[in-house]
This record gives C-alpha cells, structure tokens and sequence, in this order.
C-alpha cells in the first residue's frame, strides 16, 4: 500500500472517531481523571483506542511501543514476528516511537504525557512536548534519547510511556476555540519526518573522533621527519666527532716517538686548526 493509500484510510479512521465525540462532559467532577473516568470515556467515544485495561492506574494509563519506529534516522516497522518484535536503541542515540494507541481528544480534556519512571532509570529521556492539546486525534510520536552506556531493547506493544486526563473549563461552540484541521496536518508516522531526527552526541563525537584521528596521523608524520632530522644531525656530529679523535690521537702518536721542541710546536697547530674546522663543521650543519 502506497503512502496515499495509507493516508487516506488513516484520515477516514480519525474522522469516524472524531464523529463519535459528544458535544458536553457527560462524566461528573474536575481535575485529574481517575481510571472510573477514563474506562467511561473510552466507552462513550474510544478516548483511548484500543484500551488495554491492564495497563490503567489510578489516575493514569501506560502508553505502548506501536508498529513503526526510527533509529539514527531509518524507519523500522514493528510487529510480533520474532526478528522484527523490539526496537533497540544504542547508547547515545535518538529514537522516534509511535504509540500503539490511539488518542480522541473531545473539547473538554487535555492529557500529559511522559516516560515512564522505570525506562528513565533504564537510562531513556524524553523529548516531547508535555501537552496533548484539547481536540486532538491520531497516534503519539515520542522522541526518547538513550543516555546510558548500554544499549535499551523496548518490546512491541510493551509499556514505555504513561499519560493523564484532565478537565478543561467549559467548553462553549462558538466562543471557545477549535483544534484545527481535523483530522491534524500529520496523521502518519512519516509525516514527523522521524528520519531526518539524529543524536547530535553521536554525531558530534563521529566528527571529533575524525579530526583527532586525522591530527595523530599529522602528527606521527611530523614525528618521523623530526627523528630523521634528530638522526641525520646525530650522525654528522659523531662522525665530525670520530674524525677529530682520531686527528688528536694520530698528532699524540707522531709526539710520543718525535722528541724535538718543534715537531711538539708544529702538532699544536696542526690539533688546533683541525679542532677550529670541526667546530666549524659541525655549526654550519646546525644551521642548515
């Protein structure tokens, strides 16, 4: 099925429920609606749809994992076959999810929404807008990122997020204002454009990651050319070195089998000059 099919089969679905809501509270009380409230009004116009009973609290309801979601920005379908049946969300990443339920929203009630407590300590912050406003209709995109060092594997259909209901002032036709369009301007999972919704940690990091990896491999080869040059100026002076060792022991050997007062006056200067040359030697090689 194309996504034009699709859409339009999804906007006659919300267009049935919305036609479905009454035009006044028929459930007495104020504030925060209780499980009684909830249950009534999920029979009087699927406020929740489908409704799992087991999931409803006292004064709220656990939200569950639907059939699409994204990951570092590729949309996945969700179902209970085996290998498609969880999401994973690696450590430092981004994940889109739509609620397997559906919400109906009627004039005179709000709901609030967020994570539940247990996935916030499985390491799962969520991103969302806190407000359900009053004449909403269609499923719930959550943003959740993955704060922890280990990968979080939520289920199909498992809980992952809780909502409440609450009374508005009186609603009056005319006076007050309208949700509008109706149904919303974004009916499908697709239309949040979850795939272009990427950690910018993960990213960031990548790109760190690549420019220090890119300085070491500047950095080792400008180690290099610096240890040859080390070697090449280490080797010059040993030899300069090596060379005027050997001149001063070949003018000591000339002195100890000549005797005479000039061959001792005539190897001074010769040990002298070649001293002076291989200083001077080896300071130019510096220079350069």
């Amino acid at each position: 099925m194309g996504l034009d099919d699709k859409r339009r089969r999804e906007k006659e679905r919300l267009l049935a429920l919305v036609n479905r809501r009454p035009g006044e509270d028929a459930f007495p009380g104020q504030g925060v609606v209780l499980a009684e409230g909830i249950q009534f009004y999920c029979r009087q116009f699927d406020l929740i749809c489908p409704l799992e009973p087991d999931n409803l609290k006292p004064a709220n309801y656990k939200l569950r994992v639907g059939d699409q979601c994204a990951v570092g920005g590729e949309i996945k379908g969700l179902s209970d076959e085996p290998d498609r049946d969880a999401v994973v969300i690696p450590p430092f990443a981004v994940a889109v999810i739509k609620t397997f339920e559906t919400l109906n929203m009627p004039q005179f009630l709000i709901a609030r929404w967020n994570i539940q407590v247990q996935r916030a300590y499985d390491g799962l912050l969520w991103v969302g807008g806190p407000q359900v406003d009053a004449g909403f209709v269609g499923h719930l995109a959550c943003p959740i990122y993955n704060l922890s060092s280990r990968e979080v594997r939520l289920r199909y259909r498992d809980p992952f997020a809780v909502i409440d209901f609450v009374k508005t002032t009186k609603y009056v036709p005319g006076v007050s204002q309208d949700y509008k369009p109706l149904p919303p301007d974004r009916i499908l999972f697709e239309d949040y454009h979850p795939e272009k919704l990427q950690s910018g940690l993960i990213t960031l990091a990548t790109s760190r990651l690549d420019k220090f990896a890119e300085d070491l491999e500047g950095l080792k080869g400008s180690t290099s050319e610096r240890i040859k040059h080390l070697e090449d100026r280490f080797l010059t002076f040993g030899a300069l070195g090596l060379t005027l060792i050997a001149i001063l022991f070949a003018a000591l050997a000339v002195l100890v089998t000549n005797n005479s007062a000039n061959a001792l006056s005539v190897w001074n200067y010769v040990a002298i000059c070649f001293s002076v040359l291989a200083l001077l030697l080896a300071a130019a090689k510096r220079r350069s």
